[in-house]
């Protein structure tokens, strides 16, 4: 029983902290983590930096914290995998169509001059 208890109570401890962000910083994790990974998968696209620390700053999500970091690292990798193998120009177009200028979450990301 007291095995049992011990589990319970590590397994409490170890996923706590990721029920201690709300649903909007959870989306401004998953959102960074694409952009990211938008400009690993497209080459001619670049972060647009201001605008990405202005949705960080929205939410209050700060990128050296730990666990955010491994979040994003987590998307970063996630969305890279799901694209290999596929065209990069239809990549370009599937992230432009989300974090473009004329994007679902408009100007993330932006064209290298």
């Amino acid at each position: 029983m007291r095995m049992l208890v011990r589990a319970a109570v590590s397994l409490f401890a170890l996923t706590g902290s990721a029920f201690a962000y709300s649903d909007g910083q959870l989306a401004v994790m998953s959102h960074v983590g694409q952009a990211i990974a938008g400009t690993k998968i497209c080459p001619k696209l670049e972060i647009n930096e201001g605008a990405m620390a202005l949705m960080l700053a929205a939410e209050d999500v700060k990128l050296d914290d730990p666990t955010v970091a491994a979040a994003v690292r987590g998307k970063i990798e996630e969305t890279v995998r799901a694209w290999e193998g596929k065209s990069e120009d239809l990549a370009c177009a599937a992230v432009l169509m989300l974090y473009g200028p004329s994007g679902r979450i408009a100007g993330l990301l932006r064209l290298i001059d």
